[in-house]
Formats: C-alpha cells, structure tokens, sequence
C-alpha cells in the first residue's frame, strides 16, 4: 500500500510495542522487506496514546492530524484500499 499510494500522500509508519521483542520486530522488517519507517516505542507511550492493546492494530489519520478510525486485527488489502482512498481524497 505504501508503495502504490506514498505519491498521493500516504505516510505509513510502523510502531514496533513494548511487549513485542525488538530483534523479532527487526526480523519481520527485513523478512517482509518493509519499505517504510519502522520505530520502537519501548516505553509504551505512544501505545497507550492510542489505546492500543493488541496487534496488529491500524490507525487511520486524515490530513489534518485526526484520527478518523483505529482498526484491531488483520484488514485486507481490500480494505485498506478502500479506507486510503478516503483519506487521500
């Protein structure tokens, strides 16, 4: 998705939580060859900024800064389509 949208806008950041293992983390980068910026919150701040309490979980911010919607679980290529198109519109 990051690939297909950045020129219209799209940012995606990866957020790797306190409780998941940082050399796991570093591995799935590399194994799924993510392509964007990929950061620790080691001390669990910006999770509990967002109330996230599982993963994966998908937060979904317009242009503005406002979280439009957060989406715990796996979503479809399908849908995050449909939600990018909305948000870059």
């Amino acid at each position: 998705m990051y690939a297909k949208y950045k020129t219209r806008g799209l940012v995606v950041l990866g957020v790797n939580v306190q409780w998941d293992k940082e050399q796991l983390a570093k591995l799935f980068v590399e194994v799924y060859k993510l392509t964007f910026p990929v950061g620790r919150d080691a001390s669990g701040e910006i999770g509990a900024l967002y109330q996230v309490e599982a993963t994966p979980t998908s937060l979904f911010i317009d242009k503005a800064g406002r979280l439009v919607e957060q989406h715990v679980g796996e979503l479809e290529e399908s849908d995050f389509v449909k939600r990018i198109d909305a948000l870059l519109k």
